[in-house]
């Protein structure tokens, strides 16, 4: 089961605004422009690759998670966690409304995953299905 991540409006106006400034400094006349495109070309695809290219995908043993260049795979078991959460750190989310992922034996900020598939609801209760080995305290929704 592939989904594409949800986009809210947040963080549509901040990609938006982000392209539109870069895309807009090459337009003011300067000397090196041929220099600024060099630079900015590059962030704006990177952009358009993390706007364009972030889903997730329940395979058979493991969950896959892809943010344009970004890959994380979570094999079912490690998955200690699953809470629907509302946050803006940064992740593999393009929307504040998230599903989190914690991993057994790993800390914080190496073993957490945040995710905003379309459907939260039904990848939230999908995913949860998978995780045999989820401590009691995750029956959060």
């Amino acid at each position: 089961m592939t989904v594409r991540s949800a986009v809210d409006n947040t963080y549509r106006f901040f990609h938006w605004g982000a392209v539109a400034l870069i895309s807009s400094s090459v337009l003011f006349p300067t000397e090196d422009k041929l220099l600024g495109l060099l630079i900015l070309a590059p962030i704006v695809l990177f952009l358009f690759w993390l706007y364009l290219g972030t889903w997730y995908e329940l395979r058979e043993d493991h969950f896959y998670a892809r943010s344009g260049p970004f890959r994380e795979k979570i094999t079912y078991d490690r998955i200690r966690r699953v809470e629907r959460v509302r946050n803006s750190f940064s992740s593999m989310a393009l929307s504040r409304d998230r599903i989190g992922i914690w991993q057994h034996g790993k800390g914080f900020f190496s073993g957490t995953t945040y995710i905003s598939p379309v459907d939260p609801d039904a990848f939230f209760q999908q995913l949860k299905a998978r995780c045999g080995n989820l401590d009691e305290e995750t029956d959060k929704r």
